[in-house]
């Protein structure tokens, strides 16, 4: 009798036990669809599409992963039910996070933005209404689990895993998941696995995880080495680049008359400063930025090809520092501050070049120091100062815009400038244009006025004109300044405010293209730039400062001639001045600089760092 019982008890746990192993497949089925529907704008025929016709293989596979991830769950808490809330949860905030990141940037959320998690108020103010109204209920449902779990812990129907079991279960999906985080090392058997039917789209994450899925996609876009090996790349090779590129700089030098740069010079960076003119579709009645379009006729101007739509301000802000494209990176990372340079002691840049040249260094963001690792990237950029709002003099704000003005920003500037006996650089990242849109100021310009409807697009136009009249105001200050300084002023990328069918109206270069200009507060230069890419600031400072270049700035200065702009899929043909595709629709010169320029990038970023020893980045005795 009791053998017959310890059997049917023996039985019923097993059962039970297979309904917990089920319930857990369930639940993750269950997030695995949802992280596709979000991913795919909520459109289930998509998902229904991709699940069941198109990447069934895929999606097997994907879903194994995240069985892994449940288990070890499982195995961590010990509760069947907490395990399944707790993946519910982590998947409905994965889910709208993704949903609303591309609705706002045309990119799916990638694993570096999970850093971005610290930042969790400021990542709310983004949210429309009715995103909080789903984030809230996916918390609530997560409470409910929660509850029901406590309360069914000592339910005779739930069996819970026994400590040896837990740690097997938990050292094995440990492991398995280690390695599924080393996906894009070489010969990794899950990227193979996925290899089968993947085809991976390097260019465009957008069009990645479309193809592959939300896993696959974001397991494809893990920390990674920044760049694959070159097939020629050596120390010997580095040093006839060397040479190359510094015979080149001498003979540029012969006509500069000063070695080092002798005046202040101020990089600022606008938050979403764009010029809505230009757009196709807005039947805009007003000029929001009338000073900068004036301004622009009366110095080194241009358009900004930015990396990112709607934001991407930390990539677009690396390039300008470094002289480094995002491009090369294309196929490996999507996020150089969160992804290798915060791990770095010290990374060439314009910092450390103008440093060396006995500048003064300060870096300006009117916001807090942990977005993008800042407070890490700027000590690894070489930058002598971090003011951020907690220890900038001058903080005020506009009216109920909960970020600092950009007049404010402006105004440190000039603290600095007056309190300075050195030379300056000083790089301002500036936040008064940042997303939200919506109910920003409590006066704006009318429907009549700027025949827009909308009032966050109006909100938008409220920024535009008063980051124009606090621009004139600096500049103006500028103007009466003793020193010489030159202020290299560029709007990091346009904002998603304007909706997904004008976008659809306009070309891809259209909203890839910024406001730029260089402006002298000593000399009225005059110099069409046409589109060109943040990697060749510090050339046009040079020029216009007629100060002598490096092999670095003269292999720039080399490639600008041929490619003006370039970023993943959209490349400027130096010879046509038009846009191609790839780097095949370059001319041989053209990919012949490109080639070495990935040689210079690789060493710097993965390689030897032969190019610094042997003094690519210094200027020549």
């Amino acid at each position: 009798m009791m053998k017959e019982k310890q059997k049917l008890q023996c039985k019923s746990r097993g059962n039970i036990l297979l309904l917990h192993c089920f319930s857990l497949l369930v639940t993750v089925f269950v997030v695995h669809l949802f992280l596709q529907w979000t991913q795919n704008d909520l459109d289930a025929g998509l998902v229904v599409n991709f699940v069941f016709a198109w990447h069934t293989e895929k999606f097997l596979i994907s879903t194994g992963v995240l069985v892994m991830l449940g288990l070890w769950l499982w195995a961590l808490v010990g509760n069947i039910r907490l395990a399944n809330a707790l993946l519910v949860l982590s998947g409905g905030i994965l889910g709208m996070a993704t949903y609303e990141k591309m609705l706002q940037r045309n990119e799916p959320v990638y694993p570096s933005d999970l850093k971005m998690l610290t930042e969790a108020t400021f990542l709310l103010e983004m949210l429309n209404g009715r995103t909080l109204a789903a984030l809230s209920l996916v918390f609530l449902l997560f409470l409910a689990f929660v509850l029901y779990s406590l309360r069914q812990a000592k339910s005779k129907k739930t069996v819970k895993l026994g400590w040896k079991s837990r740690v097997l279960i938990l050292i094995t999906t440990s492991m398995a998941l280690g390695y599924a985080g080393q996906f894009q090392q070489e010969g990794n058997l899950l990227k193979k696995a996925y290899d089968r039917t993947a085809y991976w789209i390097p260019y465009s994450q957008q069009m990645n995880y479309y193809n592959t899925g939300f896993v696959a996609g974001f397991l494809y876009n893990l920390s990674a080495a920044p760049m694959k090996l070159p097939a020629d790349y050596s120390q010997e090779k580095i040093d006839v680049l060397k040479a190359t590129y510094q015979q080149l700089a001498d003979e540029i030098n012969t006509n500069r008359t000063v070695a080092l740069p002798e005046t202040n010079v101020i990089y600022i960076m606008n938050e979403s400063f764009a010029d809505p003119l230009e757009l196709v579709g807005l039947d805009l009645q007003t000029d929001p930025i009338p000073f900068t379009r004036a301004l622009m006729d009366t110095s080194y101007s241009g358009e900004l090809l930015s990396q990112g739509y709607g934001g991407g301000t930390a990539n677009i802000e690396f390039e300008a520092l470094t002289g480094f494209s995002m491009e090369p990176f294309a196929a490996n990372i999507t996020t150089p501050y969160t992804q290798f340079v915060s791990s770095r002691d010290n990374f060439p840049s314009i910092v450390s070049r103008l440093e060396q040249a006995g500048f003064r260094t300060t870096a300006i963001h009117p916001y807090n120091t942990t977005m993008y690792k800042r407070l890490e990237n700027y000590e690894a950029l070489g930058f002598d100062t971090f003011l951020y709002e907690d220890t900038m003099a001058n903080t005020a704000k506009l009216d109920t815009n909960p970020y600092i003005s950009d007049a404010a920003a402006y105004a440190e500037i000039t603290a600095i400038l007056k309190a300075s006996a050195e030379k300056d650089f000083i790089h301002l990242v500036t936040m008064q244009n940042h997303t939200p849109y919506q109910d920003k100021y409590t006066a704006i310009p009318s429907a009549a006025e700027t025949g827009i409807a909308s009032q966050s697009i109006r909100n938008y136009l409220q920024d535009l004109q008063y980051s124009d009249q606090a621009l004139a105001e600096l500049l103006a200050t500028l103007q009466e300044w003793d020193e010489p300084t030159i202020v290299v002023f560029w709007g990091d990328h346009w904002p998603s405010v304007f909706g997904e069918e004008l976008y659809a109206l306009n070309t891809l270069q259209n909203m890839h293209e910024t406001p730029l200009f260089i402006y002298s507060n000593t000399q009225e230069v005059h110099k069409d730039l046409g589109v060109t890419s943040p990697i060749y600031f510090l050339p046009e400072v040079l020029e216009l400062s007629s100060s002598r270049v490096t092999a670095f700035e003269a292999l720039l200065m080399a490639l600008q001639e041929q490619v003006p702009a370039f970023e993943k899929a959209l490349y400027v043909n130096g010879n046509t001045g038009e846009y191609v595709s790839s780097r095949e629709g370059l001319s041989e010169q053209a990919r012949s600089l490109l080639a070495d320029y990935d040689l210079i990038q690789y060493d710097t970023t993965t390689g030897n760092r032969y190019a610094e020893a042997n003094g690519f980045y210094r200027i020549a005795d």
